[in-house]
């Protein structure tokens, strides 16, 4: 069984903001259960952490363009209505929640590995942002260099939120990430990078892969997130059972988990009305 090193990298190190904010127990591997238990070392009200964040959160709503018009039109048009109408920050509180926890899923694994993945930020492009946009939680795609031939190394991630953890919160994390289980955005990522010049021949490379001889090859790696209370550890050691050898679950258990989502949206509020600041 390969260890969650093996499968998403060491844990960051410093001046990483994950290292910063977390602890790392690597659990002993058995042949149902690979557990990654991450615990607070700051506050959940740590200043440097709400900011971070905050920032992350908007960055991944925005895109480059939307940022440009925010610092173009939100004081010439009139904030209140202008952000209003070309809003991209959900105001749903179950919302909020399921999108803080993808993304903070998507920038630890990208942390862990230290280089920055192929993805796209899909919540830009969500056109109901009360609602959870349909497809992966996260998808990162890594191209490796070889000397022979260059790959495609996929990593496939669902995140959940809880303000409890219960075993069937783990179960369905574990069924959902299944050794069956395959991409479900991986078409829709090619062809936003085929939309643009820059990264054409990303997409044309990545279209030339097939899905399955990447997993065959072991290069299709499986990564939960269950981010909830200080219980979190307990329940996912006493409920993990999973069936797939590349799957790894991080249990992030932290006091008070709605309260720093609910802070760093409000940064990321900041952020929409003050826009130069980003």
């Amino acid at each position: 069984m390969p260890t969650q090193s093996e499968l998403i990298g060491n844990h960051p190190s410093q001046p990483d903001m994950f290292a910063k904010w977390l602890d790392c127990n690597d659990v002993l591997v058995t042949p149902s259960k690979s557990h990654r238990s991450l615990t607070p070392l700051i506050s959940t009200t740590n200043k440097e952490l709400i900011d971070w964040l905050g920032r992350k959160l908007f960055e991944h709503h925005h895109s480059t363009y939307r940022l440009e018009k925010l610092k173009e039109n939100y004081i010439k048009l009139g904030y209140e209505n202008y952000a209003e109408q070309h809003r991209k920050l959900p105001k749903s509180d179950k919302t909020k929640k399921g999108n803080a926890t993808e993304i903070i899923l998507t920038e630890y694994i990208e942390s862990c590995l230290n280089k920055k993945m192929i993805k796209v930020f899909k919540l830009k492009y969500n056109p109901n942002v009360d609602q959870a946009i349909k497809g992966d939680d996260t998808l990162l795609v890594d191209i490796i260099q070889d000397k022979k031939k260059d790959k495609a190394k996929l990593y496939l991630g669902e995140s959940k939120f809880r303000t409890t953890p219960n075993r069937g919160v783990v179960r369905t994390i574990s069924k959902s990430l299944s050794k069956d289980k395959l991409p479900l955005s991986f078409t829709f990522l090619v062809d936003e990078l085929g939309r643009n010049t820059e990264t054409k021949y990303l997409a044309d490379f990545l279209d030339a892969c097939i899905i399955e001889e990447i997993k065959g090859k072991g290069d299709l790696i499986y990564a939960g997130l269950l981010l909830s209370n200080t219980n979190t550890f307990s329940i996912v050691e006493s409920s993990l059972n999973s069936d797939n050898p590349q799957f790894v679950l991080i249990s992030l258990g932290i006091e008070t988990p709605e309260e720093l989502i609910k802070r760093a949206f409000e940064k990321a509020e900041y952020f929409v009305s003050n826009p130069d600041k980003i």
